[in-house]
């Protein structure tokens, strides 16, 4: 204790009184002064002069006085005097002298104590000495009475005392200071290994657990973003702990009822200068915060930085302490606000208001810091110093404010209950460091606040042992770091993988985490810096160094058919090495050169400055030669001494042919050749023969005297060599002098060739000269010609050819290039093969950005007509190369040198590239994403490298003896990728230095495995509906991943370059699907947002070829502007008819149809009738008298009999007309199923893979565990999880199929018919174990018995009753478990089906099969064949039948031509024939006979066929292949593509569609709140979606089918109605009613939300002293009544807009929220209007408001601009624009006051009132100069005035509806949603329609529909108010619930027509006339408005006066 003491030594007086002063703000003792300092108050009772100097006193003693601050356990140790501090358990108090407390305090009783007593620490023991109680010392003794009584009185009420006699007063934390001093010294800098530990990480468990949901939120409410639209603040500080509430047992009072309590006169009057003193601090806290919250937000009006001087607040840790104390609630603002800072948008909960206190407070002080941060290198670094060390702490869990662990209580309670409350004071030290880490990770792009100064760090990151030399004082900086921007995300990644950290905290780190590299990330960097790892950022690939030669090694070179490496240096010498992963090099053999022919003893001295150079291997590996000036070795690799060849001249090249002969070995010859060029141009061939005869032949005919020989290329014996000079000069020889065309030179370059090349195929030659242009020659004829220049941006030295050919229909090769400027260039080049257009130069500079002038090309065209633009074609001539729209490409090109590129080296598999450089630097290249894997450094310039093999890397280096041998493989890469890719991706942006960040770089190599085990954890909660969209910490990972660009290794398999993959090539990583669909979501709205070409991913499938010559291609974004994508997806979803496949479907329709199943073409036809009212159809599905389709955007309708509820209409009602399913709305239903028999059940199968079942529900068939009836489908839960791919339903049972050949059956299980081996029924599906290891692929339901088909075809089984031998056995036996069907087995069955008696087969090649009950086989009678057995159907034999649709005793088939066949049953006419006798074989349906039919369908008593063709099978969970017509022209309306072909605008379509789908499948985990920040170049993206710009591009589906299903999935079931709701509209005691908005919104806030997701009436009302019973009517009623409230100014939530007052502008009739309602009731208020527009939408019962369109787009999430303020107040903006633009009419300083009438920064509000635009703005004066900051300031404001209404009504959507949805949604469909159209259509009336007792042709009907044609709308309205309570219809005609009916009553004939409210029910009189009949209907709809007529209700709602008339 001494040591922190002695910090101290001379802290007396005023330097105590602030020490005490300052633990006592905290809540740290209960003292306020110690005895220390009494005496200066007896002395001197006058309070310091100079209060803020005691507040903020600026001499710290050290950094571990700094440090207390942060941390109070610390600070109370440093402050303490050592006193043993003990806390009364009888009252709570604190104190150091417990003996005198307990006298003074608790007296005892005087008898016997009974041997019980307290010890001096405080514990109540038994079984002491005897003694009086109230006695005793040092020991205090009590009796067990007098210890109950005074518990007693301490349960009633505990006091924490602030004036005990301690000193400190806090309670001792038994804290080890000696434990906090060496946590204090941990950095992050530490290894991981050591820091692992301490996170809660183990090698087994290497990362945390998964981030844990608080809460199921099946709405998204938790993600809703309650913050204002627009507040750029965002500051996501969190003050939870910061006002700990009372413990129950421990009440704290205040200073002046302590100072009430004390007796003693004098300490009275002491405590009463303590209490005042106190006071003075706080006061003067609280002006200073004032001060600094004008400041703060004041912004550019007034300079905070000199505004924080002139405070005294100049040093930011005087800030950070003030900070600490406002966290702790010990420094807050008081008083009243001025309006404006209202506007700040710090918190929305205005009841919380010691919460929002806080919050501003911290938000103020975040301004503060950041200005000085900003202007302060030295305080940014001890800022970023002072939130890395917490960080840390906090993770390794030593931060007792973040964690939650609670240490155990020793004896007492009361050490809890008041020792908590201490303790509870300490926690906002977290909180304050999230404040602090959110400025600076803020700091960078888009921070609204001054910007930290921190991009200057980064280049210091790489020095981390530079002392500090900006004047930071040492004793706040730890020695020998220097604090940057990486070490705080550092400890932020550290925060990340603990495990010792709340998730909310883990979740808090990663988003600042993304926010700090995301901040920090600069995406222009002016120079770009080498990727080389010359730090260490990444792990060490395995090495090792070959002590190879005696002097210097320049040369290695690899035989791929020995596996053996050769090395050649100074020292004359070649050592032969042998090369295998698995061992060490072993040297093989030493060839030692000889210099002549004689025998000597070698020695390296004799080489000494003497190279044997141009080592080379023959094709076989068996001889290898060099050369030495001139002489040239030759040796054998099985051992002896080297041939010795001299020559003439100095041998400057040698070759062998790299492949032999064709005919080698077979005409006898074995000989080798090697190609020899000398200095002087001549060239020589020697042939050895064997290893001892040899045989020189010079080529004169290929010399060329006086050139150099500088390279030569031989690919083959068969073929021209290629020699290159030294002029540049490229000549193509054969060895034979004789043979045509013998010789051909070229002028290829003009600096000496450098580096020539075959490429594997032996047709390309690369060649270079050091120049900027790379030739590939290629043999056109008989001339050789350049076939393409590769243009660099600097002259390129050296490349290589990858060994590895391409693959696929269009081969690939791949070239690297290594150029003088350090940048490597890979290419693709087209593989010999097909045509090519020729020649082509390509350019690399997109990357580099250099200039096209820069590459001198001019002296290439004296030979060959170049052109450096486009790809010209000089002649397309057959040459076996390139194919024209496979141009050779530079697919990459990396820089990880800073100067020239020596040599180059392809890894023969294509994957990694080698790169080595002048300076010593080797690094490797992965070329599936161009990152840099390793750099490797020698001693001396890289001379040359060569990969052994594909795991082997062989360089040598210019001053080195030794060979570097670098192990390198995919496993290693594997381990490794994330980190090599994300440091790739971080350096691209400018964030360096990872090796100084251990915990960040643990983090990025665990990411992948944080991801997937995180998004595991959530995938079953989002799917089931417990959360509708992913955890904010999961988004910010995946944003992250996408960053950095882990989709690139995570997601695909790798392949070269130049391996493109196939058709059928796995490429994606299953595992990985979610992230490659949001990554490619990410990244293409990102490229529509911005124009840019789509990443490769996107792919769009089933794409069809557009003509080239059309310029508007679907995938080039530069052609196609916004507007135009925006009116493509506006055509195809106002008009989805024209973009229907073949065009309109022809259906056609025969059969009974007397229940409306036939629709329009009545009760019953024999015959094929076209249905128009079908034209819309994809699929037709015909049951049990009822009809069902679906269309193709995946919407299902229904028609015919509706009892049971069989038509999902919620209801039994029979339909005759085709009606939506609105239950399955939302969903795209891809298959549906329906029984033809018993009471009728139906099963759908969605796109996402959902199954739902309505209908009869008898014996379980359903699924759902019941036997009850379902009138609405009904999602089956047990079938969660299963991808289920087909599904039939039986008459009593249904089954199912899933993907993986599971087959699930449930339902009535008699005579086995499940197949589970018994009789049972099943109310669940259940999987039939009976068929386990059998994948079936199809299933099909009779009567009562089943067949089911392997998915191969090959296997049929059948179960069930055996009647008629309808199994297929050959017997009449029920089998209660599947049988083989050995007749249908093994001949390829495609479909089965089954009817009542009998079963039919189809066969893959088109034979029909059947059996059961003879009459209905379709078999002849007299065959004399059992029909207990398939057999043939010998009348179709002649046809190929594509598919089969049985009924309940009929059958259809279709034949491949179209024709349509029938047999059966015929007595409703169902086969189609014209007559309805009974057919026995199949007929043709002449009717249908060139009608082109595709599908056909079979029910009960009716049939159809119609022209679409099937859908195409497509994958489980997958979207459905779009299909789209072909229209004929474009609408007008469309005026944006009148330039577009119709094809263009097809196949762009198809392009929008597949966007949708991305997004829709990963929208869950897109960050869509208005202020996400991403890291990455693809962030615009998301900000397109948030800002608006993309979303009239979303296909509907993508946000209405995840609307529909979270509705569904939290929809209150088995209630008709929620709680009940009390409304009095009838005044008594003459006193006005309430509004019944006010009404209802007080008593609707207070329910649970839950209760208020009903589909149809979220609460009954009960109207007080009224007749009205509501049953659904009064609801409506009430809901309209409320929305006029709303509009006429009753309820002042509502104004007109301005331009309504000033009557200009757009928007007049509309209304916008009023800004100056934002007390806390009229934010209830708005919160409650949320809640209406969620019923609304809900309900789909539309609201009567007219809301401006600025509010749909905040209510949208979508930020508001100055065009969306003038659309409701044009003349504010035309005064702004004026004010701005002054000095433009001539106005000046001098007269600007007389033309502008504003005196100050006041502006006047939407509402009227003049209010200042900034705090303080009445006092600001507004004058000629600062007129544009007034400008920018009075925009902001009326931009945002109406963020608190807008976050309340969004807060209360939230309780109803998905919220988050909402910024998918456009303004225009929200308004709809929320308010449906504002005509009512007297056409969708009739739509709607339902007549009762009378006929559409009625007279009174007639003239009911033309009234309503001749009213006005507002009649219209008045009308539906009048019918339905309601006054608008919903936009979707489908969302009209209740069918409006329309009946004839008997009543007099002049009545008034009466209506049914609940019910949309109009009765109508028998009027003799229509005039009469419009007089009658105009004065109801006028006149009787009331709802009130039901009279047997009023004694049921008579007012019982129990209320009072307040709460009316």
């Amino acid at each position: 204790m001494a040591d922190l003491t002695s910090l101290m030594p001379h802290r007396l007086g005023r330097d105590s009184r602030e020490n005490a002063e300052r633990a006592h703000v905290r809540g740290e003792g209960n003292a306020l002064y110690d005895p220390l300092y009494l005496e200066d108050f007896h002395e001197d009772m006058d309070i310091d002069d100079d209060p803020m100097e005691d507040l903020f006193n600026t001499d710290f003693a050290s950094e571990r006085e700094l440090l207390g601050l942060w941390y109070p356990e610390l600070s109370r140790e440093i402050d303490s005097e050592g006193e043993s501090n003990v806390v009364c358990e009888l009252c709570g108090v604190t104190t150091n002298q417990f003996n005198k407390h307990m006298r003074s305090n608790h007296p005892g009783c005087g008898g016997s104590c009974g041997q019980r007593g307290y010890r001096s620490n405080g514990c109540y023991v038994d079984g002491w000495f005897g003694g009086a109680c109230g006695s005793g010392n040092p020991y205090y003794l009590m009796c067990y009475d007098c210890r109950e009584k005074y518990l007693g009185k301490c349960t009633q009420k505990k006091v924490a005392f602030d004036f005990s006699n301690s000193p400190d007063g806090g309670i001792d934390d038994d804290l080890d200071i000696e434990a906090l001093e060496s946590e204090l010294k941990l950095t992050g800098m530490e290894s991981f290994e050591l820091i692992m530990t301490k996170l809660g990480l183990t090698e087994r468990k290497t990362i945390p657990c998964p981030v844990q949901f608080k809460e199921t939120d099946p709405l998204g409410a938790n993600s809703t973003v309650v913050r204002a639209v627009g507040d750029k603040t965002n500051m996501p500080i969190s003050v939870v702990g910061a006002r700990p509430r009372e413990s129950a047992s421990c009440l704290r009072m205040s200073l002046g009822e302590q100072v009430a309590l004390l007796t003693n006169r004098h300490d009275r009057a002491l405590a009463l200068h303590k209490t005042t003193a106190a006071a003075q601090v706080l006061l003067a806290r609280s002006m200073v915060m004032r001060a600094l919250s004008l400041l703060s937000i004041s912004g550019s009006a007034c300079n905070l930085s000199e505004g924080l001087e002139s405070l005294g607040l100049a040093d930011i840790r005087l800030v950070v302490r003030l900070m600490c104390l406002a966290a702790a609630g010990r420094a807050e603002i008081s008083g009243p606000s001025d309006g404006v800072l209202s506007t700040s948008n710090t918190e929305l909960n205005a009841s919380n208001s010691g919460r929002n206190t806080c919050t501003a407070s911290l938000s103020y002080l975040s301004s503060a810091i950041g200005s000085l941060a900003a202007n302060s290198p030295q305080a940014s670094r001890l800022l970023i110093q002072l939130c890395t060390q917490d960080l840390m702490l906090a993770a390794c869990g030593m931060n007792s404010s973040v964690t939650d662990t609670k240490k155990p209580v020793q004896n007492r309670e009361t050490e809890s209950s008041c020792g908590s409350d201490q303790k509870a004071l300490s926690s906002p030290n977290f909180a304050v460091t999230q404040a602090l880490v959110a400025l600076l990770a803020n700091s960078g792009k888009g921070a609204s606040f001054p910007q930290v100064n921190l991009l200057s760090m980064h280049r210091e990151l790489s020095c981390p042992n530079l002392a500090v030399s900006d004047g930071t004082d040492p004793s706040t900086s730890i020695p020998g770091i220097n604090y940057g921007p990486l070490h705080l995300a550092n400890a932020l990644a550290a925060c990340c993988l603990s495990a010792k950290l709340p998730s909310t905290h883990r979740e808090w780190a990663s988003q600042q985490l993304v926010r700090m590299l995301a901040g920090q990330a600069r995406d222009n960097l002016t120079t770009r810096e080498t990727d080389a790892d010359i730090t260490g950022d990444l792990p060490k690939c395995p090495s090792t160094k070959l002590e190879a030669h005696q002097n210097r090694v320049v040369s290695s070179k690899w035989s791929p058919k020995k596996n053996i490496v050769a090395t050649s240096g100074f020292d004359g010498t070649i050592r032969l090495w042998s090369l295998t992963a698995k061992m060490q090099p072993i040297l093989q053999q030493t060839c030692v050169f000889n210099k002549s022919e004689e025998y000597y003893r070698y020695s390296p001295d004799d080489y000494d400055g003497h190279l044997l150079a141009n080592i080379t291997w023959n094709a076989t590996g068996k001889l290898i030669a060099g050369s030495m000036d001139n002489l040239i070795n030759v040796w054998a690799v099985a051992g002896g001494r080297g041939h010795l060849d001299v020559q003439q001249q100095m041998v400057t090249a040698m070759t062998w042919p790299q492949h032999r002969a064709v005919f080698e070995g077979r005409a006898g010859t074995t000989m080798d050749l090697l190609l020899i060029g000398r200095i002087d141009g001549s060239v020589a061939v020697m042939e050895v023969i064997d290893t001892t005869t040899f045989n020189r032949v010079e080529l004169d005919h290929c010399s060329r005297k006086g050139v150099s020989v500088t390279r030569m290329a031989w690919y083959d014996e068969d073929h021209q060599f290629a020699i290159g000079y030294g002029d540049g000069m490229v000549q193509f020889c054969s060895r034979h002098p004789y043979e045509p065309g013998l010789l051909q030179s070229s002028h290829a370059h003009e600096n000496a060739i450098s580096y020539m090349q075959w490429d594997p195929t032996g047709n390309l030659l690369a060649t270079c000269a050091d120049e900027k242009l790379v030739k590939l020659w290629t043999k056109m004829g008989e001339s050789w010609s350049p076939a393409y220049c590769l243009a660099h941006s600097s002259p390129a030295g050296t490349m290589d050819w990858c060994t590895a050919l391409g693959k696929g229909d269009q081969p690939l090769l791949l070239l690297a290039t290594g150029c003088e400027n350090g940048v490597a260039c890979v290419w693709t080049i087209p593989q010999p093969g097909t045509s090519a257009k020729l020649p082509i130069t390509l350019y690399s500079y997109n990357q580099y950005s250099i200039e096209h002038t820069n590459v001198d090309v001019d002296h290439h065209l004296r030979d060959e007509a170049f052109t450096t633009q486009k790809c010209t074609p000089r002649g397309n001539r057959r040459c076996g190369v390139f194919e024209k729209d496979q141009a050779c490409k530079c697919v990459m090109t990396v820089k990880g040198h800073s100067t020239k590129i020596n040599c180059i080296a392809l890894n023969p598999n294509g994957m990694v590239l080698a790169t080595g450089c002048s300076r010593g630097l080797v690094n490797l290249w992965s070329l599936q994403n161009g990152s840099v894997c390793q750099t490797v450094s020698g001693n001396g310039p890289v001379q040359e490298m060569t990969w052994a093999g594909e795991t082997a890397l062989v360089s040598c280096f210019g001053r080195s003896k030794d060979v570097n041998v670098l192990y390198y493989s995919s496993d290693w890469f594997n381990r490794n990728k994330v980190l090599i890719t994300a440091r790739a991706a971080l350096k691209s942006h400018g964030i360096v230095g990872l090796h100084q960040a251990p915990c960040l770089k643990a983090f990025l190599e665990k990411l992948p495995i944080i991801l997937q085990e995180q998004y595991t954890h959530e995938k079953i909660h989002v799917l089931c509906g417990d959360q509708l969209v992913h955890s904010a910490f999961l988004q910010c990972l995946a944003s992250l991943a996408l960053g950095l660009n882990l989709d690139e290794v995570l997601c695909v398999t790798p392949h070269a370059p130049h391996h493109r993959p196939g058709p059928n090539d796995m490429i994606s990583v299953p595992e990985w699907g979610w992230l490659a669909s949001f990554c490619t979501a990410v990244k293409s709205a990102d490229a529509l947002l911005h124009r840019t070409p789509f990443p490769n991913t996107f792919k769009v499938p089933n794409t069809e070829p557009v003509n080239e010559d059309d310029p508007l291609q679907p995938h080039d974004n530069t052609v196609w502007a916004l507007s135009v994508d925006e009116q493509i997806m506006s055509w195809a979803t106002q008009k989805p008819e024209d973009w229907q496949l073949g065009g309109k479907c022809e259906v056609y329709l025969w059969g009974g149809g007397r229940h409306g199943q036939l629709a329009e073409t009545g009760r019953g036809v024999s015959t094929a009738v076209l249905t128009p009212s079908f034209s819309n159809a994809q699929q037709v599905i015909c049951g049990q008298n009822c009809t069902f389709v679906i269309h193709p955007n995946g919407t299902v309708s229904a028609c015919g009999e509706g009892s049971y509820g069989r038509l999902g209409q919620g209801n039994s009602d029979d339909l005759h007309t085709l009606t939506t399913v609105s239950a399955l709305q939302g969903f795209v239903v891809t298959q549906l199923v329906t029984s033809c028999g018993s009471d009728g059940h139906s099963m759908a199968l969605t796109e996402s893979g959902e199954v739902f079942s309505w209908g009869d529900g008898d014996y379980g068939k359903l699924g759902h565990g019941n036997s009850d009836r379902q009138r609405r489908p009904r999602q089956i839960e047990a079938l969660q999880g299963e991808e289920v791919v087909q599904m039939a339903c039986g008459f009593k049972h249904s089954a199912c199929v899933t993907s993986d050949g599971k087959l699930f059956t449930f339902g009535n299980g008699d005579y086995g018919r499940l197949g589970h081996g018994n009789t049972s029924n099943k109310k669940i599906p259940e999987r039939m174990l009976t068929l386990e290891g059998q994948a079936v692929g199809q299933v099909a339901c009779g009567l009562n018995h089943t067949l089911a088909v392997s998915a191969d075809g090959q296997t049929v089984w059948a179960f069930g009753d055996g009647d008629y031998g309808k199994l297929g056995l050959g017997n009449s036996t029920a089998k209660s478990s599947p049988q083989r069907v050995d007749a249908l087995c093994g001949i390829g069955i495609k479909k089965v089906c089954c009817g009542t008696q009998f079963s039919v087969a189809v066969t893959k090649d088109g034979k029909v099969f059947t059996f059961g009950q003879d009459r209905l086989t379709g078999i002849p009678e007299g065959r004399g064949r059992p029909t207990n057995k398939p057999q043939q159907v010998p009348g179709l034999a002649g046809y190929f039948i594509e598919d089969i649709a049985v009924g309940s005793e009929h059958t259809l088939a279709l034949g491949s031509n179209g024709d349509v066949f029938a047999w059966g049953s015929n007595g409703d006419g169902q086969l189609g024939l014209g007559h309805t006798n009974s057919v026995r074989e199949p007929a043709l349906v002449t009717g249908l006979q060139g009608k082109n039919v595709r599908q056909i369908s079979a029910g009960r008593t009716h049939s159809a066929a119609w022209t679409a063709p099937p859908p195409p099978k497509r994958q489980p969970g997958t979207p459905a292949p779009l299909q789209l017509g072909h229209p004929e022209t474009i609408p007008p309306q469309y005026t944006a593509l009148k330039d577009c072909s119709v094809e263009s605008v097809r196949a762009r379509l198809r392009l929008l569609h597949h966007f949708s789908d991305l997004i829709y499948s990963s929208w869950r985990l897109l960050n869509l709140t208005p202020h996400q920040i991403n890291i990455g170049r693809h962030t615009g993206g998301i900000g397109g979606l948030v800002e608006g710009q993309l979303r009239p591009l979303l296909a509907p589906r993508v946000y209405t089918l995840p609307l529909v299903r979270s509705l569904g999935r939290t929809m209150v079931q088995g209630k008709n109605y929620g709680p009940q709701i009390t409304v009095k509209r009838i005044a008594t005691r003459g006193r006005k009613c309430k509004p019944i908005y006010t009404q209802i919104a007080k008593q609707v806030v207070k329910l649970k939300p839950a209760d208020l997701r009903l589909p149809a009436r979220a609460w009954k009302v009960k109207l007080v002293g009224e007749g009205a019973d509501d049953a659904g009517g009064v609801f409506d009623d009430t809901i309209t009544e409320m929305c006029q409230e709303l509009e006429t100014g009753i309820v002042p939530l509502l104004i007109p807009t301005p331009n309504s007052s000033s009557d200009a502008g757009q928007n007049r009739d509309r209304f916008i929220f009023k800004p100056s309602s934002n007390t806390e009731e009229q934010l209830s208020m708005f919160k409650f209007l949320g809640i209406l527009f969620g019923v609304a939408i809900r309900t789909k019962k539309p609201l009567d408001l007219h809301l401006a369109p600025m509010v749909w787009k905040q209510l949208c999430g979508m930020p508001l601009n100055s065009d969306d303020l003038e659309e409701v107040d044009l003349l504010f903006m035309q005064s702004l624009r004026g004010i701005k633009d002054i000095d433009r009419s001539g106005v000046s300083e001098d007269t600007f006051h007389e033309v502008i009438p504003l005196e100050t920064f006041e502006c006047q509000s939407a509402d009227g009132e003049f209010v200042p635009v900034v705090p303080g703005g009445r006092s600001l004066p507004l004058t000629f100069h600062n007129r544009k900051e007034y400008v920018e300031r009075a925009l902001n404001y009326r931009l945002h005035e109406m963020d608190y209404q807008v976050a309340a009504v969004r807060e209360g959507m939230s309780w109803i509806v998905p919220v988050p949805l909402l910024s998918l949604l456009t303004m225009q469909h929200l308004e709809q949603m929320v308010c449906g159209l504002p005509n009512i259509s007297i056409s969708v009336l009739k739509k709607v329609v339902r007549y009762r007792e009378i006929d559409e042709n009625h007279h009174l009907v007639q003239w009911l529909w033309q009234t309503l044609e001749e009213f006005t709308n507002d009649e219209r309205i008045l009308f539906m108010r009048f019918v339905s309570g309601r006054s608008r219809l919903p936009a979707n005609v489908a969302d009209i619930s209740q069918r409006f009916q329309i009946m004839k009553v008997d009543r007099a004939l002049d009545g008034l027509p009466t209506a049914q409210t609940c019910f949309f029910q109009l009765r109508i009189p028998p009027y003799t006339s229509q005039h009469m009949m419009v007089d009658k209907l105009r004065y109801a709809i006028n006149n009787c408005r009331s709802i009130d007529m039901d009279n047997y209700m009023l004694s049921r709602n008579t007012d019982t006066g129990d209320a009072s008339d307040n709460e009316f």
